[in-house]
């Protein structure tokens, strides 16, 4: 039996009719589309992630390591650059003459001089000499008339004359009155009057004899002598004035030895001793020097300045050095030969380092700087030098005002 077959029927029409469909539009630019990620990419990021904080974490550890690394360890990875020094930063030592002193300064004036006065009351007729000119002593410098002085003189011898003529007319009458009085003949009333008149006459004639001098003297002093040797400073007189007693004539200076008087601060004079020598300047001598030595120290300080006095003798053969100028220079109170010195400045003093504290200098040996230690012994050239011991000759100091430079340091010398 056959099945019953189906035929195909047309298609089913639909109950309601169609809306006309519109036209198509252009095709559309297709999107892009990314695929999404997937698990393993987000497993490796995060692994990047995670390798990078390792990372930081390891060069962190590196540098605190490197931070505590010694100098020493630095320095042999990779060689430190040499400090350059000038050449006026470093000093080769070498032995010095070392001298302290005081400053002192002050006028010249002659050590010894003379002021001339009139002697007698007369005129003058003669004025041998002028200012500047040299004299010697006992050569004349003027004369007075004489006329009168000489009459004085012989007014003088014949009153002495008479008056020993009385003495010897006294002396005789004592001897005959001592004769009478002996044998009871004259009363020794008469023999007192007789021993005080001798006694008066011979008073009468030593005063007379006294004055004669006194007009020998008047005669001498008329003429007028130097009483040393020098050169005329000042000429006061002229011919043909009449002068009285102790008017001023003539001032006499000797050059040949002159004198300084200096005044020095009082707290610098404890330093200071008789017999120190001097090395001067005289302003119109430009640098020569003159030699000289402490001869007195005043104990008075001058009111007001509240300086003291100090007097400096210098030989002058020559005479070149006159009274008013100006001096200057140094008294010397201390030296040292032979000494070892550098300034202030090169000085250190610290207690680290290699252990020993104290003063200490840097000395450039084999291109670095070593520690030295040092002891001070004194300060001189007021301050701007120190004595030190515990150098040695040519050692080379850094004696530049350098504090961050320390011992270790690889240095370079620029220019020495």
């Amino acid at each position: 039996m056959t099945a019953p077959q189906r035929t195909a029927s047309p298609a089913a029409q639909p109950l309601h009719p169609q809306r006309p469909v519109p036209a198509p539009d252009p095709p559309a630019r297709p999107r892009r589309r990314f695929p999404r990620p997937r698990r393993p990419i987000r497993l490796v990021l995060a692994l990047l992630l995670l390798a990078l904080l390792a990372g930081a974490a390891l060069l962190w550890r590196g540098h605190d390591r490197t931070a505590a690394v010694p100098p020493s360890a630095t320095t042999a990875a990779a060689p430190e650059r040499p400090v350059e020094l000038a050449a006026l930063e470093v000093t080769t030592i070498v032995p010095r003459h070392l001298v302290d002193s005081v400053r002192l300064s002050g006028s010249v004036s002659p050590m010894e001089q003379s002021a001339i006065k009139a002697e007698v009351a007369a005129r003058l007729t003669e004025v041998l000499v002028r200012e500047g000119q040299a004299v010697r002593r006992g050569e004349v410098l003027a004369r007075f008339e004489t006329v009168e002085l000489a009459a004085r003189l012989n007014e003088k011898q014949a009153n002495l004359e008479g008056a020993r003529a009385q003495l010897v007319l006294a002396e005789r009458t004592l001897a005959k009155n001592r004769t009478l009085n002996r044998s009871n003949i004259v009363s020794d009333t008469s023999l007192d009057q007789a021993e005080s008149s001798h006694g008066f006459q011979k008073a009468q004639v030593d005063a007379l004899a006294a004055q004669v001098e006194l007009a020998r003297k008047a005669l001498r002093d008329a003429v007028v002598v130097s009483p040393i040797d020098g050169m005329v400073a000042v000429r006061s007189v002229n011919p043909g004035e009449t002068l009285a007693v102790n008017a001023a004539m003539f001032t006499i200076v000797d050059l040949s030895r002159v004198e300084v008087e200096a005044t020095v601060p009082a707290e610098q004079v404890a330093r200071l001793a008789v017999g120190q020598a001097v090395r001067l300047r005289v302003e119109g001598f430009g640098e020569r020097e003159f030699a000289g030595r402490i001869a007195r120290i005043n104990p008075m300080a001058r009111s007001g300045s509240r300086a003291i006095p100090v007097y400096v003798a210098v030989d002058n053969p020559d005479g070149s050095l006159r009274g008013g100028m100006f001096a200057s220079g140094d008294a010397l109170v201390a030296e040292a030969e032979g000494a070892f010195a550098v300034p202030p400045a090169a000085i250190r003093h610290d207690g680290d380092g290699d252990g020993a504290g104290g003063d200490y200098v840097l000395v450039v040996a084999d291109g670095r700087t070593v520690r030295r230690p040092v002891a001070r012994l004194g300060l001189w050239a007021r301050g701007d030098l120190v004595q030190v011991q515990g150098l040695a000759a040519g050692d080379r100091v850094v004696t530049g005002n350098l504090p961050g430079l320390t011992a270790g340091r690889p240095v370079t010398v620029v220019g020495g």
